[in-house]
């Protein structure tokens, strides 16, 4: 017996629903999506898929097999705290 790996789908919305039909909103709000750049993860189902199908131009899909809790999500965008030292990087001589 075999246990099959649960696949997510990562969904980013990438554009505004200013001016969109109420439908569209709709679909976006069943997804979880609030606010351009918001990352929502849901699980594979053909009922998705038909909801995402209809709002493709307004979301970035991908396929994923581990599902990020929303801390996670702000910690991967969040810059690393101090510098790097490059070395001799701002005395670059051009010849």
């Amino acid at each position: 017996m075999s246990t099959a790996k649960q696949m997510y789908y990562k969904i980013t919305q990438v554009r505004s629903v200013i001016g969109m039909p109420e439908k569209k909103r709709q679909i976006l709000t069943a997804l979880g999506l609030r606010k351009r750049n918001y990352i929502k993860y849901q699980k594979v189902d053909h009922r998705i898929a038909n909801q995402l199908a209809m709002v493709k131009e307004l979301v970035k899909v991908e396929l994923t097999d581990k599902c990020q809790t929303r801390q996670e999500i702000n910690q991967d965008r969040k810059f690393k705290p101090g510098f790097e030292l490059v070395k001799g990087g701002a005395f670059s001589k051009y010849e």
